[in-house]
C-alpha cells in the first residue's frame, strides 16, 4: 500500500522483501528515497498501514513515519 502526502511529492509505502522481511519506503520532498527497516517480524502489516496514513499527514512524512511506527512499539531504524 502507497500513500502519498496531499500537501507535496512525498509519499510513503510498505514493501515486503524475499525471505518476507518489511520496509517502509519514504519519498521525501527533495526527491530522495529513504528505507525503513522493520525489525519486527510479527509486526501486523494492519498496524503499520495505520502509522503510514497518519505519518503521510505529518510536516515531515519521514519523521512522522518514524513517530508513528514508534508510537506503535514497531521496532525500526533507517536501513544501510
Amino acid at each position: 500500500m502507497i500513500y502519498h502526502s496531499e500537501r507535496s511529492s512525498e509519499f510513503a509505502g510498505l514493501r515486503t522483501m524475499v525471505g518476507g522481511g518489511k520496509q517502509v519506503v519514504c519519498e521525501t520532498k527533495n526527491g530522495r528515497r529513504v528505507l525503513i527497516d522493520i525489525h519486527d517480524p510479527t509486526a501486523p502489516i494492519e498496524t503499520i498501514q495505520e502509522a503510514l496514513q497518519e505519518g503521510i499527514n505529518a510536516r515531515s512524512v519521514l519523521s512522522g513515519v518514524m513517530s508513528a511506527l514508534r508510537a506503535r512499539n514497531i521496532d525500526v531504524d533507517l536501513a544501510d
